[in-house]
């Protein structure tokens, strides 16, 4: 198991733990720390001693090496947050995923990442002078500044329950970034495996294995290009033409990317939470309503074979009705396509016409050239 420091308390007293140290040197000094009793102190600096602990720590050490940091932790006066290597490995692979949706190669290793990146984050952890767990046993933590950059961080003790008994557990420490706000709600917080550990020139903690590396701010910072929305098909998949495709399964992306709509509301209050109108349907499910001229919803679909469609578009109207055109990939498959009044809103009626498609991927915009209709779903069948 790797090595864990925790702070027990018993009545009256705190024993701090250090269990299977491993430090790098001798076997006289392996065997030393190995078989001693819980030591809260080493002698060695902290940066010796993540290293004499193979597996863990390698691909921290990696990074430290490159950002310059390596004399920072053998001789820097600093309180070290020590993020574990699974950590690192788990934001390069979400740095990948996110890639791989913006149709970039997933394929970025450690050193694909800016040198500034690794040093910004790296030193997130890093604080200057004596942090430990007695100075941080405050209901709202203390808020602490980084080393160098000063960046705003929060730092807070406290128990866990074990044996069913609340609070008689190990204490912890929850490393929270601020993500520049006061409000907890917006912070990004991570807890300690292991606390209170005094090197020869600085104090260690570890956080746990699952934290993330970079709290949230490493995706964005390694890849600004994920700032911006992304369209994607609402149900992850692409809609298969044939086909029947529901009108309010457009895309996700957001406003002007996705879809368009004349205000922020969704004014039917249902199944989505995007501005575009949305209510119940008579028919089950759910329709657009309140349309309006020159907005519009996209969706991106799957044609599965080259050839001609018949478009059945589900629609009702309770004056004299609308019209609408249907795009794919900015282009216009179909002419100006009328609704009639239904006698009510509810009253569904289906307006046919044809439609010459290639196969593929596409992006299918419904075009509300004006409104005063309802639009349930489209159906492709092939002709």
């Amino acid at each position: 198991m790797l090595p864990l420091m925790q702070k027990i308390f018993n009545k009256a007293h705190p024993i701090l733990w250090l269990t299977g140290l491993l430090l790098a040197g001798s076997c006289k000094k392996q065997n030393e720390y190995r078989n001693a009793k819980p030591v809260t102190q080493v002698s060695v600096n902290t940066y010796d001693f993540l290293k004499a602990q193979p597996g863990l720590y390698d691909t921290l050490l990696y990074l430290v090496d490159k950002a310059g940091l390596t004399d920072t932790l053998k001789q820097g006066r600093i309180t070290f947050f020590a993020p574990q290597d699974y950590s690192i490995r788990t934001a390069l692979y979400n740095l990948n995923f996110s890639r791989g949706r913006y149709a970039f190669p997933g394929n970025w290793t450690l050193d694909s990442v800016p040198v500034a990146v690794w040093d910004t984050l790296l030193r997130r952890y890093m604080l200057p002078g004596r942090i430990l767990s007695d100075s941080l046993e405050y209901a709202d933590g203390v808020n602490l500044t980084t080393l160098s950059y000063g960046y705003r961080m929060n730092g807070k003790s406290a128990s866990t329950n074990a044996s069913g008994i609340s609070g008689g557990g190990p204490l912890v420490l929850q490393y929270s970034d601020m993500n520049n706000s006061r409000f907890i709600r917006d912070w990004s917080t991570s807890t300690t495996q292991s606390i209170d550990l005094q090197t020869t020139n600085g104090w260690l903690h570890v956080l746990e294995s699952k934290h993330v590396f970079g709290f949230v701010s490493f995706v964005p910072l390694a890849f600004p290009y994920s700032l911006n929305p992304v369209q994607s098909p609402y149900l992850g998949l692409p809609s298969p033409i044939p086909g029947t495709i529901e009108a309010e399964d457009f895309d996700d992306g957001g406003e002007g990317l996705a879809y368009h709509d004349g205000d922020v509301n969704n004014n039917g209050n249902q199944y989505r939470t995007e501005g575009v109108d949305i209510e119940n349907c008579s028919e089950g499910g759910f329709n657009i309503g309140w349309t309006n001229g020159s907005e519009w919803m996209e969706y991106t679909v799957e044609v599965l074979a080259t050839g001609d469609y018949n478009v059945g578009f589900r629609v009702a109207a309770d004056g004299g009705g609308g019209s609408f055109r249907l795009e794919f990939d900015g282009v216009p498959v179909t002419g100006t396509v009328n609704c009639r009044g239904t006698g009510g809103w509810q009253n569904w009626i289906t307006v046919d016409t044809k439609v010459s498609l290639t196969a593929g991927k596409h992006v299918m915009r419904f075009y509300e050239e004006s409104g005063g209709y309802n639009i349930s779903k489209f159906v492709f069948t092939k002709l």
